[in-house]
């Protein structure tokens, strides 16, 4: 992962970025390529300023936005699976047994539960009652994973892989909007999961600062 300054792409002929650094999708997504060792350019947008490049390739003005050659991959699964599928047996394969429940667990993270998260994580503090109501609306979703992970490490078993990439910048990001209620709510090892791949080389280099 190489961050750049310059949007001039002409010759470009390493898979490129568009990206924001805490934008759970975009996460997931630079943690597949480098997981993937995709060799890839990336450029950190302004939310405020999106480049007028991205928006040619991708109208909706979102990202991630990943472009290799004349493919230009918009979803952030998508860009996964596509890295998923450049090195085979990589610790992302997905086994077949397993892929309906990853579809599964992803579409209730991406949907009902990113639809509370955000009513969680945008309601002021000022209004506690509400932010409570809405803490205890995604602990539904946080409560069926903290039982997957009672008896192993990760979400599908012992060993890191796909759907831990897919779901967990969102649950970090579920636990950060209050750091103290982390610290003592009563899903340990949901938490511990969080706080492992937090710690893990994987993670610290999806995060990797522009100017680092």
């Amino acid at each position: 992962m190489n961050y750049v300054k310059q949007l001039d792409r002409e010759g470009q002929q390493r898979p490129f970025l568009f990206s924001y650094r805490r934008c759970p999708y975009a996460i997931r997504a630079r943690m597949a390529l480098i997981a993937c060792e995709i060799d890839f350019d990336i450029y950190e947008i302004s939310l405020k300023d999106k480049p007028k490049q991205m928006l040619e390739l991708s109208p909706k003005g979102t990202v991630p936005v990943f472009i290799y050659n004349e493919m230009v991959l918009d979803e952030s699964l998508d860009i996964m699976n596509w890295a998923k599928e450049q090195k085979k047996n990589t610790l992302i394969e997905i086994n077949p047994a397993d892929e309906r429940l990853v579809k599964k667990i992803i579409e209730a993270n991406d949907g009902e539960f990113k639809n509370k998260l955000d009513l969680y994580k945008y309601t002021s503090n000022k209004d506690i009652t509400l932010k409570i109501k809405y803490r205890k609306d995604c602990e539904i979703y946080i409560k069926s994973l903290n039982e997957k992970l009672e008896t192993q490490e990760y979400l599908l078993s012992n060993k890191f892989g796909y759907l831990d990439i897919a779901i967990f910048p969102f649950i970090r990001q579920f636990f950060n909007v209050d750091l103290k209620w982390f610290e003592s709510n009563p899903y340990k090892s949901l938490k511990n999961w969080v706080e492992r791949i937090s710690d893990s080389e994987l993670f610290n280099q999806s995060m990797q600062k522009p100017d680092s």
